[in-house]
């Protein structure tokens, strides 16, 4: 039986600098906690990245924790993920990139 390693979910995020302000609050006052409602998420660290994207935007870098990789597979097709990413896509679609993956744990030091 292969162990269960934790999975981290990386999302990187870039935002138009006229938007930051107002998808920041959204996104730390309701996006991040819905998801990390949902079942197998342990946590989330935010992080801005100190350089801007080229055209000027704003990157953040969020690392959400899950249990096991089985449990992002789960969240992907899941009803709240299709509702957190076409609200997301609604509020902000158009002021936003986002570039996602899935990295799972080899080894701690």
């Amino acid at each position: 039986m292969a162990a269960v390693t934790t999975a981290l979910y990386v999302v990187v995020i870039e935002v138009e600098p006229g938007a930051e302000a107002a998808w920041n609050h959204w996104h730390e006052d309701t996006h991040v906690p819905e998801v990390l409602r949902e079942p197998g998420f342990l946590g989330c660290r935010k992080w801005k990245d100190t350089e801007r994207a080229p055209d000027g935007w704003a990157r953040y870098v969020c690392h959400f924790e899950l249990a096991g990789e089985a449990d992002f597979a789960r969240y992907t097709t899941s009803d709240a993920a299709k509702h957190l990413r076409a609200e997301s896509l609604a509020r902000f679609g158009t002021v936003t990139r986002y570039a996602r993956q899935v990295l799972t744990e080899v080894k701690r030091f």
